[in-house]
């Protein structure tokens, strides 16, 4: 194995640790300042899995490459790596999970949150119709993240108690204080080297490997999604359907809104005319996926995840053997 191959590897797994160990030390830190339990859990259970994604699309769209190296692109890296994230979201996240123990949602909060994800990959795959999400695109991105982050903040306080203590029971109350200050160093640490290895040693790995930069960010997403689908698994075993959901549906809807238009202000994304035509369409299709379980009652049964991860796993075998 190239040097290059192994240093990127290491560098995503700096990337999805660093986030944990970030988003853990954080929600501890952010406790003690007497916020509430539910408010944090809420907002680290939706928009936690998608640090690592916002550090490894900035560093494709921050590093700047020798004049030939530009016609591989990073900035189709970090493309490919949103879209791959959100079908991983719900192709190996979710469907993973609900192989684990059925999923038995109770929180209302997802008969809002699951329509505006559907509308947020609608959104994303109208703006990318031109091979490219502009500053201007980016702007609509964010007002549209920020707009439907209010709305779910606002419905979230409108939840049963029992619902609100499966959220707030995820802040980790009994971590000691240092310990909550060495996660949050050592989660920037991990972030920061990670990002670093991923753009110098990106360019390098496409050369390498038979995939181009865009499949690479496909690929990638399902390697920074494994966290999440730990936690998503203990959750399933623990019978805390909410957190699951969150675990999926909220990285959705900020990464395409939120995560998107951060990026995108700084450095516009370029979508290949390919991925228009196969990849956003597949992203959209996953995402429309969640529609049965907004109608079953927020439920997905095991043979429903099984389907769900045989088209994840038919997605991923089809994006590394194609040419």
């Amino acid at each position: 194995m190239s040097a290059h191959v192994a240093l990127y590897a290491v560098g995503l797994l700096l990337l999805a640790l660093g986030a944990v160990g970030l988003v853990i030390g954080a929600a501890r830190l952010d406790r003690a300042t007497g916020r509430s339990a539910f408010a944090i859990g809420i907002i680290a259970i939706g928009f936690g899995p998608c640090v690592a994604g916002l550090a490894f699309d900035l560093a494709a769209v921050l590093h700047k490459l020798p004049p030939p190296a530009k016609v591989i692109g990073l900035p189709r890296l970090a493309m490919g790596h949103v879209i791959g994230g959100n079908i991983a979201s719900i192709g190996l996240v979710l469907s993973v999970a609900a192989l684990v123990r059925p999923i038995a949602g109770t929180a209302k909060l997802f008969a809002t949150a699951i329509p505006l994800a559907i509308v947020a990959a609608l959104l994303f795959w109208f703006l990318a119709r031109d091979n490219t999400i502009n500053r201007v695109e980016a702007g609509v991105l964010l007002v549209a993240g920020l707009g439907a982050l209010a709305l779910l903040v606002r419905q979230a306080r409108r939840e049963p108690d029992a619902v609100k203590a499966e959220f707030a029971a995820w802040v980790p109350n009994r971590l000691p204080m240092w310990a909550a200050v060495g996660l949050v160093l050592s989660g920037l640490g991990g972030l920061i080297g990670g990002a670093m290895l991923i753009a110098t040693h990106a360019n390098a790995t496409v050369r390498v490997v038979p995939l181009d930069s865009h499949r690479l960010g496909l690929v990638s997403a399902a390697v920074l999604a494994l966290p999440t689908l730990v936690a998503a698994i203990c959750a399933a075993r623990r019978g805390r359907s909410d957190l699951v959901l969150g675990l999926v549906v909220g990285p959705i809807l900020f990464n395409l809104l939120l995560v998107v238009g951060v990026v995108a202000v700084v450095r516009p994304l370029l979508v290949i005319e390919g991925a228009i035509l196969h990849e956003v369409p597949v992203m959209a299709l996953f995402t429309l996926l969640l529609v049965p379980p907004l109608a079953n009652g927020f439920r997905v049964s095991r043979w429903e995840g099984a389907i769900l991860l045989t088209a994840f796993a038919g997605f991923f075998v089809w994006q590394i053997t194609k040419k």
